[in-house]
C-alpha cells in the first residue's frame, strides 16, 4: 500500500505536523512577536476556510498552535543580572560533576524568580537530588555566547533549548536543603535511581552494570568518553538510548505474560494493559522523545488492534511528532529527537523495500529483518550523523548483526535480574549470563572499533548541506517504488552535486591563528601554528594535565580541523613571548602586562593590544601611556570589581578598552 497516492490519505496528519513545525521555528528564530505570529496564522487560517482551501487551514491553523506552544516554553530573558540575594526553588536535574554539582532549579516566583537557573555549587557537603527544595544565594550571569575558538560548542544555545534564564555560581556554604517535593514524577526519579544504585551494588561485572542501567533506565552518567566513542565508531551507539527496540522488548514480554487474558476471550483488556505498562515505562524512564516516539507508536497500533481500525505506521509517527512537540517544543533542537525520528521514517519507508516480508518462512529471515531496519535507519540518520557528530562508522553491521541477538536477552534478563534482586533473591545464574553476554558483545564492539578505517571522521558540513543530502535519499526512496530511470539520475546527480558542495565549500586554514581564551581561573591564549596548538597561560603547573584534557575535549573541532596533533602548554610569562613580553594573534599582536611592569618605554613597539592579567595591580591609565598599545583589554579572570573600575577609569580618559566579561575581542 503506497502512500503517495492519494498524498495524504495515509498521512493525514502531516500536515499539522508541518504546521506545528514551521510555528516553533518562527517562534524561535524569527523576529516575529509570538502575539502577531499566533494572531497572523489564525486570521490567514479564517481566511482558507472561507476559501475551501482546508489543507492549508490545517497548516496555518498548526502554526499558531506550534507558535503558542514555544512562547509558552521560552525561557525568560534578563537585560540585567540579578543581585546577590538569596532564592529559593525546586530541583529538577542534577549532574555529578568531577570538581562540582550541576543543579538545575526552578526557581519559585515568590523569591523573585519565576524562570530557571542552573547552579554551579564547587562541593560535596551537601548531596541535592531532584524534588528538593533549596535555598541559595552566589553571583549570577547571563548564559551568553561564550566561544573562544571556531567551531566551539555555543553553550548560551543550549542553555535556552532547556528553557534556562540564568546560570548561578553559589560557593560553598550558601546552598540549604529547606524542604521536599513528592510529587509523581520526583517519585519516579527517586526509584529509578534506586533502581541504578540497585544494579550497580549487585553482582554484575562493573561494565555489565553500566550497560544494564543504560539500558534499562537511559542512565549513561557511569559511561567513559572512551566507552563512548568505542560504541559510536562501531555504529552501535544507538543501544545505548531508550528507544522503540526496547518498547518492542516490553510488548512482547508484557503479551506473553498476559497471553492467558487472550486465551478467555479479554484480548482488548490485554491491549488495555499493555497500553499502561508502557506507558508506565515512559514516565519511569523520563519521558525522553525517542521514548515518547516509541510508546505513542506503539499505542497508536494497539488502539487500532482494539478498535479494529486502519492502521499507517507514518500517520502514527507524525501523531507521536506532533504530541512531543506540543509539550515540548524545543525538543525540536534536540538531537536525539532529530535521529530518534529520522531513523524510524527511514526504517518506516525504506525496510519494506528491502525486506521480502511476503515470505516469513524465509530461512534467516529475524536476521535479515534486523539488518535491513538497520541499513534503512543509518540511510536515514547519516546526514544528521556527519553534521552532529563529524564521524560517520563504516563497519556498523558488523556489531549490529550482534545487537539482534543481544538486545532482547540483555534488555529481558537486566528486567528479569532487577526484579528479582529487588525482592531479595539472588539470581547468580542470571549474573552469569548477562555478563557473559556482554563481555562477549564488548569484545566484538571493541574489535570492530579498532579495525583499520573504521569510521569516516572530520566531516564539517555546513546546515544547508543537509537539504541536498536529504534530497538525495528522496529520489533513491522514489527509484525504489517507482522503479523509474529518471529517478536513479536524479539520485546520482544530486550525490554528485552534494559531494561537489562539501568540496568546494571547505575552508583552507592557515597557520598563525591567535586567540584570548575568555575563563575566570586563568589568562590564556591559543596560537596555532602547524601540527600544535599553544596554549600560554597563567593557571598553576599542577594544573596542566587536568587543562589539556579539558582544552583537548572543548576545541575538539578546532584541533580536528587544523590537523593538530600536539598541544603545548606553556608560562604565559614563558621565553615562548617576543621581547617586551608580546604575543601574536594572527595579524594583530598583545602585549602581556602580567605581574609586574617590566616595560621600558624607549624600547617597545607599537603594537595593537595590552592584555592586563588578573596578577597585575596599578593605575591602568598610567600603564597606558607606557605599553604603547591601541586598547587595553582586561582578562577575564581579574575580580569582577577591579575589572569594572579599570574599565571606568580608562573610559573616562578617553583610552580605548575591551572588557573580556562583557564581549569577545574578535578572530584574529
Amino acid at each position: 500500500m503506497r502512500f503517495t497516492s492519494p498524498p495524504l490519505s495515509y498521512i493525514p496528519l502531516l500536515p499539522i505536523l508541518i504546521g506545528v513545525v514551521i510555528g516553533i521555528l518562527l517562534c524561535r528564530y524569527g523576529q516575529i512577536d509570538a502575539i502577531i505570529l499566533v494572531g497572523g496564522s489564525l486570521g490567514i487560517a479564517v481566511l482558507a476556510v472561507m476559501l475551501k482551501r482546508g489543507v492549508l487551514a490545517e497548516i496555518f491553523l498548526a502554526i499558531s498552535l506550534g507558535a503558542f506552544a514555544t512562547s509558552m516554553v521560552l525561557p525568560r530573558q534578563f537585560t540585567q543580572v540579578p543581585t546577590d540575594a538569596a532564592m529559593q526553588g525546586y530541583v529538577t536535574e542534577v549532574a555529578q560533576q568531577v570538581e562540582n554539582q550541576q543543579i538545575y532549579v526552578d526557581v519559585e516566583p515568590k523569591s523573585g524568580g519565576d524562570f530557571t537557573a542552573v547552579l554551579t555549587y564547587p562541593a560535596f557537603d551537601i548531596i541535592v537530588e531532584p524534588g528538593d527544595v533549596v535555598r541559595f544565594s552566589g553571583t549570577f550571569n547571563l548564559p551568553s555566547r561564550e566561544v573562544d575558538l571556531p567551531l566551539e560548542d555555543d553553550m548560551s544555545e543550549y542553555y535556552y533549548n532547556k528553557g534556562i534564564s540564568l546560570r548561578c555560581y553559589v560557593p560553598k556554604g550558601d546552598l540549604y536543603v529547606v524542604g521536599h517535593s513528592d510529587n509523581i514524577m520526583t517519585l519516579l526519579k527517586r526509584w529509578r535511581s534506586q533502581v541504578v544504585d540497585e544494579i550497580f551494588t549487585s553482582g554484575l561485572n562493573e561494565n555489565t552494570a553500566v550497560f544494564v542501567a543504560a539500558i534499562l533506565t537511559g542512565d549513561t552518567t557511569a559511561l567513559t568518553p572512551e566507552r563512548r566513542k568505542e560504541y559510536a565508531v562501531a555504529g552501535v551507539a544507538h543501544i545505548l538510548a531508550l528507544s522503540g527496540a526496547h518498547v518492542a522488548v516490553i510488548v512482547v514480554l508484557v503479551s506473553i505474560m498476559l497471553f492467558p487474558l487472550a486465551v478467555v476471550g479479554q484480548r482488548r483488556l490485554r491491549w488495555w494493559l499493555t497500553i499502561v505498562v508502557l506507558w508506565g515505562y515512559a514516565l519511569f524512564t523520563g519521558m525522553s522523545p525517542s521514548v515518547c516516539r516509541s510508546v505513542i507508536m506503539a499505542t497508536a497500533v494497539l488502539l487500532a488492534f482494539i478498535y479494529d481500525c486502519p492502521r499507517s505506521s507514518l500517520n502514527a509517527l507524525c501523531l507521536a511528532a506532533i504530541l512531543i512537540l506540543i509539550f515540548s517544543p524545543l525538543s525540536l533542537m534536540n538531537v536525539g529527537f532529530q535521529l530518534s525520528f529520522a531513523a524510524t521514517l527511514a526504517i518506516v519507508l525504506f525496510s519494506p523495500l528491502l525486506l521480502p516480508v511476503f515470505d516469513r518462512n524465509m530461512r534467516f529471515y529475524t536476521l535479515w529483518a534486523g539488518l535491513t531496519t538497520t541499513v534503512a535507519a543509518t540511510l536515514g540518520t547519516f546526514p544528521l550523523v556527519a553534521y552532529h557528530f563529524h564521524s560517520v562508522p563504516v563497519y556498523f553491521l558488523v556489531a549490529n548483526i550482534a545487537i539482534i541477538f543481544v538486545s532482547p536477552i540483555m534488555i529481558s534478563g537486566g528486567m528479569l535480574y532487577v526484579v528479582l534482586s529487588l525482592f531479595g533473591f539472588d539470581p547468580a545464574w542470571l549474573e552469569w549470563v548477562l555478563n557473559g553476554v556482554y563481555s562477549a558483545f564488548d569484545y566484538l564492539v571493541v574489535g570492530v572499533s579498532q579495525l583499520p578505517h573504521a569510521s569516516l571522521n572530520d566531516i564539517y558540513i555546513e546546515w544547508w548541506l543537509l537539504i541536498p543530502m536529504f534530497l538525495t535519499l528522496a529520489f533513491l526512496l522514489a527509484l525504489f517504488y517507482y522503479r523509474r530511470k529518471v529517478y536513479a539520475v536524479l539520485a546520482v546527480v544530486s550525490l554528485i552535486f552534494t559531494v561537489g558542495l562539501y568540496k568546494m565549500t571547505r575552508p583552507v586554514y592557515i597557520d598563525g591563528e591567535g586567540y584570548i581564551v575568555r575563563a575566570h581561573n586563568a589568562t590564556t591564549i591559543a596560537q596555532h601554528k602547524g601540527d600544535t596548538l599553544r596554549m600560554l597561560t597563567t593557571s598553576p603547573r599542577h594544573n596542566y594535565t587536568y587543562d589539556s584534557l579539558a582544552w583537548s575535549n572543548r576545541y575538539r573541532d578546532y584541533i580536528a580541523t587544523r590537523g593538530i596533533t600536539r598541544l603545548e602548554i606553556l608560562p604565559l610569562d614563558s621565553t615562548s613571548l617576543t621581547r617586551g613580553a608580546v604575543a601574536k594573534l594572527g595579524r594583530k599582536k598583545v602585549r602581556i602586562a602580567h605581574a609586574v611592569d617590566p616595560f621600558d618605554e624607549a624600547e617597545l613597539e607599537k603594537v595593537d593590544y595590552c592584555l592586563v592579567t588578573s596578577r597585575w595591580y596599578g593605575d591602568p591609565v598610567a600603564l597606558y601611556g607606557i605599553v604603547n598599545v591601541d586598547t587595553i583589554v582586561l582578562s577575564l579572570d581579574i575580580n569582577k570589581r577591579r575589572r569594572l573600575r579599570y574599565g571606568k577609569e580608562l573610559k573616562e580618559v578617553g583610552v580605548p578598552v575591551i572588557d573580556l566579561g562583557e564581549q569577545q575581542l574578535g578572530a584574529n
